[in-house]
C-alpha cells in the first residue's frame, strides 16, 4: 500500500492516505464516457486504490484538481505510474482500472521457406532461424514493458503436423513470461487446428487455451478482481466457415472485454475466407477491442474500438513484404492507445528500377549494385528487383541467361552480416508499348492469343498447373494459390507471351 501522504487545501476536504481519494461532499466526476455520477450530499465517495494497479498518471491528478479551483499540493509527493486507468462502477464505487497487453498472430513456427534450395548453406540457417528469432522479440518486448498478459490469435505453427521444436520453443518462451507474472491467451486457427497431428506438449499455468470452436470467455484477473474477459475460439478442422462472430457476447461484468478472433472479412478475396465477419457485426458486439488473426498483413480497421490485423511475425514470401511484428496496446487517456512493435529478422522488399538508358548487358552489374544501396537499410532483406524497359533488350538477355548471371555475381559479393542485401528474385518488364485493346480487334495471331486468354476460367487454369501439385517431389514445395495470385500468374503469362510474339514479329 502506498505510504505518503499528500494534503490539499483543508478546507476542501482533498487527502490521500493510501487507502483512497477522499472526495467533497457536492463534487461532481465525469472522467469515464459511460460515468454519470451525482455524488450524494450525504455519503462520500472513494477511490479504491489497489496496491499493484499502478494507477494515479498525472492525467488522473490534472482531471480531479479541475473539480478544485486552487488547490495546493506538493508535486512531489504525487505518485506516478506506466498505465492510465479506466473508471468503472463496482457497488456505488468508482474502481481504477489499468491494462496493457500485446496482441500477436500468425507466429508459423517453424516455417520451412519454401523455394530456397539454391541459397548459401549461411542464409539458408537464417531463414530457418527466422521465425524463431521473432517469437524471440516477442516474448522480450512482453517482458520489456510490463505487459499484463499476451494475445495469440491463432496459426503459432506452420501446419497442423507441429514440429516439435516449434512447440518446445513455444513452451520456454511461455515460462520465461511466467516468470514475469505474464499471462497467454491463446486461440488455434486454419493452420494449426486442434484435430491436427501433433507431439503433446503441456504449457506452464499462466497459459490459458480456447480448446473448443465454441466462443467462449476466460478472466484476467488482478489480487483476485477481475480486469479483463477475454473472448476466443480454436479451430477443430482446418476450415471455418460459420459466422463466429454472432457467438461473441459479452459474459460476465468487467471493466475491459476483449474479443481474438482468426478470420476475415466476408468482403476480403485474396485470402481463403474462414470465420466470416462485417465491420458491423463487430460495432454491435460492443467489445472494447478486437484481437484478429488470419491475414498477414498489418492493418488496422477501426480505431473505436480498434479493430487490427498485426500481421504476421515474420515474412515468409515476397507475398509479406515490408516490416513484421505486433501490436502493444495499453489503455490511457481513456482509450486504447495501439503501437507497431517490429519484430522480423528480415524483410521482404521490392524495387523497380527503369533501364531505358541500358545500352549494353555489362551495365547491369551497376545496376544491381546501385538497387542494393537505394535500398539498404538497418534490417536485412530479401529484393524482389524488377528491371523495367520497352526497348526489348532485357527480355533478350533474359533469354540469353545474361540477367541470372549478373544476380549471381553480385550476390556472391554479399557478406550476409548485419543489413545485408539478397536479391532473391530479378522481374522483367521489357514490354515494347502496343494498345492491348486495339491488338484484341486485330487478325493478328497477338490478337487471337488475347481474345482466347480472357475466355480461360478457373476450371481450365487448375487443369493446367493440377499435374504441379500432384508431382510427387514438387508437391510438397507449393502452397495452393489464391484468387488473386491466379490473376497475376496469368497477367504475368499475357506479358511474357505477348513480349515474345512481338518482339520476335519485328525482328
Amino acid at each position: 500500500m502506498l505510504k505518503r501522504i499528500l494534503t490539499i487545501a483543508p478546507s476542501k476536504c482533498f487527502a490521500f492516505r493510501g487507502h483512497g481519494l477522499k472526495l467533497p461532499q457536492k463534487a461532481k466526476c465525469a472522467f469515464q464516457r459511460d460515468l454519470r455520477l451525482a455524488l450524494s450530499p450525504q455519503e462520500p465517495t472513494h477511490f479504491d486504490c489497489a496496491n499493484n494497479l499502478r494507477l494515479y498518471e498525472w492525467s488522473f491528478w490534472t482531471s480531479l484538481l479541475h473539480l478544485f479551483p486552487t488547490p495546493f499540493f506538493d508535486g512531489r509527493n504525487v505518485p506516478t505510474c506506466r498505465t492510465h486507468a479506466k473508471l468503472e462502477f463496482k457497488k456505488g464505487e468508482v474502481t481504477l482500472t489499468s491494462l496493457k497487453f500485446i496482441h500477436s498472430a500468425d507466429l508459423h513456427l517453424d516455417s520451412p521457406f519454401k523455394g530456397k534450395n539454391n541459397f548459401p548453406e549461411a542464409l539458408k540457417e537464417q531463414l530457418r532461424a527466422s521465425t524463431f528469432e521473432a517469437y524471440d522479440r516477442l516474448i522480450q518486448k512482453a517482458i520489456l514493458h510490463h505487459v499484463d498478459f499476451v494475445l495469440l490469435v491463432g496459426d503459432l505453427f506452420n501446419e497442423e503436423v507441429r514440429s516439435l521444436k516449434a512447440q518446445v520453443k513455444l513452451r520456454e518462451g511461455f515460462e520465461r513470461l511466467k516468470q514475469h507474472g505474464i499471462h497467454v491467451y491463446v486461440s488455434y486457427g486454419n493452420h494449426d487446428y486442434m484435430a491436427g497431428t501433433h507431439y503433446p506438449i503441456s504449457y506452464p499455468e499462466n497459459v490459458h487455451i480456447f480448446n473448443e470452436e465454441t466462443v467462449r470467455s476466460l478472466p484476467f484477473q488482478r489480487e483476485n478482481n477481475v480486469i479483463a474477459q477475454i473472448y476466443g475460439f480454436s479451430y477443430e478442422q482446418r476450415a471455418v466457415t460459420n459466422k463466429m462472430v454472432q457467438q461473441f457476447v459479452k459474459s460476465e461484468k468487467a471493466p475491459f472485454h476483449i474479443a481474438m478472433l482468426h478470420g476475415s472479412l466476408e468482403t476480403q478475396t485474396e485470402h481463403d475466407v474462414y470465420a466470416p465477419f462485417s465491420m458491423s457485426e463487430l460495432y454491435k458486439a460492443q467489445m472494447d477491442y478486437w484481437a484478429l488473426g488470419h491475414i498477414h498483413k498489418r492493418q488496422e480497421l477501426s480505431v473505436h474500438p480498434p479493430v487490427i490485423y498485426p500481421g504476421n511475425i515474420q515474412g515468409r514470401s515476397h507475398k509479406e513484404y515490408g516490416e513484421k511484428g505486433c501490436y502493444l496496446v495499453e489503455w490511457k487517456d481513456e482509450r486504447f492507445h495501439c503501437k507497431f512493435l517490429p519484430l522480423h529478422s528480415f524483410t521482404y522488399e521490392r524495387l523497380e528500377v527503369d533501364c531505358n538508358h541500358v545500352g549494353h548487358p555489362q551495365e547491369l552489374e551497376l545496376v544491381f549494385e546501385e538497387a542494393k544501396r537505394s535500398i539498404a537499410s538497418t534490417s536485412p532483406m530479401l529484393l524482389r528487383l524488377t528491371l523495367t524497359s520497352s526497348e526489348g533488350k532485357l527480355s533478350k538477355w533474359e533469354s540469353e541467361g545474361l540477367i541470372e548471371d549478373w544476380m549471381e555475381l553480385v550476390n556472391e559479393r554479399e557478406t550476409l552480416e548485419e543489413a545485408w542485401v539478397w536479391i532473391d528474385e530479378t522481374v522483367i518488364k521489357d514490354i515494347p508499348d502496343w494498345d492491348e485493346e486495339e491488338l484484341k480487334k486485330s487478325n493478328y495471331f497477338a490478337g487471337e492469343f488475347l481474345r482466347n486468354i480472357e475466355e480461360v476460367e478457373d476450371e481450365e487454369f487448375s487443369q493446367y498447373v493440377n499435374p504441379l501439385y500432384s508431382h510427387r517431389r514438387a508437391s510438397k514445395w507449393l502452397d495452393e494459390l489464391t484468387s488473386e495470385e491466379r490473376k497475376e500468374v496469368m497477367q504475368s503469362a499475357k506479358e511474357l507471351v505477348l513480349q515474345q510474339i512481338i518482339t520476335r514479329g519485328s525482328e
